[in-house]
């Protein structure tokens, strides 16, 4: 920066911008421009190589990519004269754009100068807006040119401003612009260097709004990671501890408080720096008991108050900034508070908002522009502070009733119930005969099997939220239809998440056929995560009141087949034939041929755990013919796959083994990824005690990758921590490590040091209630 011998130098200041947390020492000019200018005028900050002086942690490819764009170039070569960072408000936008320039400066790309520009562009008061007419002067001024060479003609200060831009570029003193808060994009474009200046000059702009400004290079700012965010408050606490002359605070070494209160704070930055403000302000209070208050959704966004509104205050100018500018996007907005699940596809915005998906779109589209709605094009989701502001302002501010909130829900709950019997329709198709359906929203099963998995978090909370709606029919209806999904596709925790809530819900319908098949649903989902003295507790429950209330042979052959399952759990081998082969032959009398075969097999699992081996191979031989059959393919490879482990006890090694590669393949034919893994893993373990290294090797790879594609970070360890062990036995050390490295870092879970031992069968069930079992 160049500054007239004649002119007194500005005061250092202890400037604050925005939301972010940035102390320095930087030079403040504030003019007022005369004539047509409002009263506010512009403020303008030079920018110094102070780095040190702020607190600023992570972003680090943000801030490469901004520092690529800032740093001199190669003659000829061409880069964007503007990088704008954008992302919803307190999410660190201002504080990156300051670090970046303070590095800039200090690497000396700007001998011109460096300037920023706070545009207060979301200011609720219009007037108080900026505009380029309030800050020529003050730019001018702050680059070094002396007052006599500011025009005092509001008219002619562009032209100064522009002339004296080329002027620099034109000697090769590079300038950097920063272009702060900016809703629009008039608000910074008669700022932007000619293109002659253009070629030396840069520009950094800051927008809660992604402004349409061509050849412009955009960085989209979201929230910090974990890591970043702990030591964003660890930063600000020490920080305010040295400023009072007290050693580093001890509280951070609180690990799982801080996560929780990180958790809480969304890991935004503002809410971060907040949170450090409030145990900065009062040393007796622990981590956790701010991660206690933290945890309130109701009080939440009062605890981050920090005295000038906090992260309300951030969200209050966005949103009536929408409001004014689009009524029907901010009506989404508030409705989409009660869309249940993390984010929201398409198809669930247009049904909570009641218009069709085109409109919706467009409406989504509005809010992802304006950040206050993350993702898109195809999910969209509200940080959860945000959503709190939201359903706390937003909604009464625009006169939404309960009523019409009501009325949302009871769309997208329609929307959840309507597409999931859908995409269930096409699955039947896939373990039957049945023909395929006509219409609807999906193509085919693999179609419908990417929905089911994409919204799997989504309709968990459906569930949950028609029970707190008390539409209890609403309840049973999908959790008994997903139920008999996730069962089969593993997902245990969420099936006895959903199992529980049916339970409660049948009991207020007070209907007995419902609250018997919720009961006997619960206990197979208790079964599955193999708490086995609870689900037969249970099954005990459901049967007695089946047969007192019921009377129904086939929910009683249900009933026992599922007491047999728990019974294998727990032990109890013999018994868990007997009421094994009890259910298939009363199937058999029904003429109910899939649950016969389910039935049949898990007796042989039970006879085969009692060791009689040949009895076992019958029943599992009689359930694969029966699932060809009446073409149920999932089952059937099920079956297949429990029949391999009959003939691998019963030294049939060869047949086993084609036996188990038959059916991985048609686990993946099927979509069936877990059973595949699990399928992979068996061979694994038979080629190993057979002493094949390299197929052993192949195998167990093939399923540690499975593993990890369906997020099953556990299981996945446990086979690299067992190839780790294989290749260490076999003097591969360089493998080991390898292995090794690959299992970590290692999820708190218990059992991942286990060795991969025995065989892994499955738990067949109707409708797709199967799961491995020992």
């Amino acid at each position: 920066m160049t500054t007239s011998a004649d002119e007194p130098k500005p005061t250092a200041v202890d400037a604050r911008y925005g939301q972010g947390v940035q102390v320095g020492d930087h030079n403040t000019l504030y003019l007022q421009v005369q004539g047509a200018v409002p009263e506010s005028g512009a403020v303008v900050t030079a920018i110094h190589a102070e780095p040190d002086a702020e607190v600023f942690v992570g972003r680090a490819p943000d801030f490469e990519r901004l520092t690529g764009l800032l740093a001199p170039t190669e003659p000829g070569v061409a880069r964007p004269v503007a990088g704008v960072v954008q992302g919803m408000g307190g999410i660190g936008k201002t504080a990156l754009v300051r670090r970046v320039a303070v590095e800039a400066v200090a690497s000396g790309w700007f001998p011109g100068g460096a300037v920023f520009v706070d545009l207060r562009g979301y200011e609720p008061t219009v007037e108080n807006r900026i505009r380029p007419g309030q800050v020529f002067a003050s730019a001018l001024r702050a680059l070094g040119v002396p007052a006599e060479g500011i025009p005092t003609d509001v008219a002619q200060q562009p032209t100064a401003y522009h002339r004296h831009l080329d002027l620099l570029a034109a000697r090769g003193q590079r300038v950097l612009v920063v272009l702060d808060n900016a809703a629009d994009p008039d608000q910074v474009r008669d700022l932007l260097p000619t293109p002659f200046a253009a070629r030396a000059h840069r520009v950094l702009i800051t927008s809660r709004d992604t402004l349409p400004l061509a050849g412009a290079d955009r960085v989209e700012l979201g929230v910090l990671a974990p890591d970043e965010a702990a030591e964003l408050l660890r930063a600000v606490l020490h920080q305010r501890a040295r400023s009072r002359g007290l050693p580093a605070d001890p509280r951070v070494a609180d690990a799982a408080a801080v996560a929780e209160v990180l958790r809480w704070c969304g890991w935004l930055p503002q809410a971060v720096a907040i949170a450090a403000g409030v145990l900065a302000e009062e040393p007796d209070f622990t981590m956790g008991e701010l991660a206690a208050d933290l945890a309130d959704m109701r009080t939440r966004l009062d605890v981050l108050d920090d005295g000038v509104g906090g992260i309300h205050a951030a969200f209050a100018t966005s949103w009536q900034r929408l409001r004014t500018r689009d009524p029907e996007a901010a009506r989404l907005l508030c409705l989409l508070t009660i869309a249940p699940g993390p984010d929201s596809g398409l198809a669930a915005a247009a049904a909570v908002m009641g218009v069709d998906e085109v409109v919706a779109r467009v409406r989504l589209r509005v809010l992802t522009r304006a950040h206050l709605l993350l993702g898109g094009p195809r999910r969209w989701q509200f940080h959860d502070l945000l959503r709190l502001a939201v359903a706390r302002h937003a909604v009464a501010d625009l006169g939404i009733s309960s009523a019409q909130l009501a009325a949302a829900t009871d769309r997208v709950l329609d929307h959840y119930l309507v597409t999931t019997r859908a995409a269930l329709d096409w699955m039947a198709t896939v373990r039957s005969q049945a023909p395929h359906p006509h219409g609807g929203p999906f193509t085919g099963w693999q179609d419908a099997l990417t929905w089911l998995d994409t919204e799997q978090a989504c309709l968990v909370a459906a569930v949950a939220t028609a029970e707190e709606a008390e539409q209890h029919q609403k309840v049973v209806d999908l959790a008994f239809a997903l139920s008999n999904l996730w069962s089969w596709r593993r997902q245990v925790a969420d099936w006895g998440a959903v199992a529980r809530i049916a339970d409660r819900s049948a009991r207020r319908l007070r209907d007995p056929v419902m609250t018997v098949l919720a009961i006997d649903n619960l206990a197979a989902a208790l079964t599955e995560a193999g708490r086995f003295e609870e689900a037969l507790q249970n099954l005990n429950t459901a049967l007695l009141a089946g047969r007192v209330l019921l009377d129904d042979l086939a929910i009683d052959g249900r009933m026992m087949d599922d007491m047999g399952l728990a019974l294998q759990g727990v032990g109890d081998a013999g018994r868990a034939a007997s009421y094994h082969l009890y259910a298939a032959d009363l199937f058999q009398e029904l003429g109910d041929r899939r649950s016969e075969a389910a039935a049949r097999s898990n007796a042989g699992s039970a006879l085969q755990k009692r060791g009689d081996h040949i009895r076992a191979l019958d029943e599992h031989t009689a359930a694969v013919a029966i699932f060809h059959e009446i073409g149920d393919r999932p089952h059937a490879a099920m079956a297949r796959g429990n029949l391999a482990i009959t003939l691998y006890e019963l030294q049939q090694r060869g047949d086993a083994i084609d036996v188990f590669l038959a059916v991985g393949t048609a686990f993946e034919e099927v979509g069936d990824r877990r059973s595949a893994a699990q399928t992979w893993r068996n061979l694994g373990v038979v080629f190993r005690e057979a002493g094949w290294l390299a197929d052993t090797v192949q195998a167990f790879v093939a399923a540690a990758v499975t593993y990890a594609k369906i997020g099953d970070r556990r299981a996945e360890v446990q086979v690299w921590r067992e190839l780790e062990r294989i290749f260490t036995e076999a003097g591969r050390p360089d493998d080991a490590r390898d292995a090794a490295e690959r299992a970590a870092p290692a999820p708190e879970t218990a059992g991942c040091d286990e060795p991969v031992q025995g065989l892994l069968g499955w738990r067949l069930r109707p409708d797709f209630e199967d799961e491995p079992t020992r």
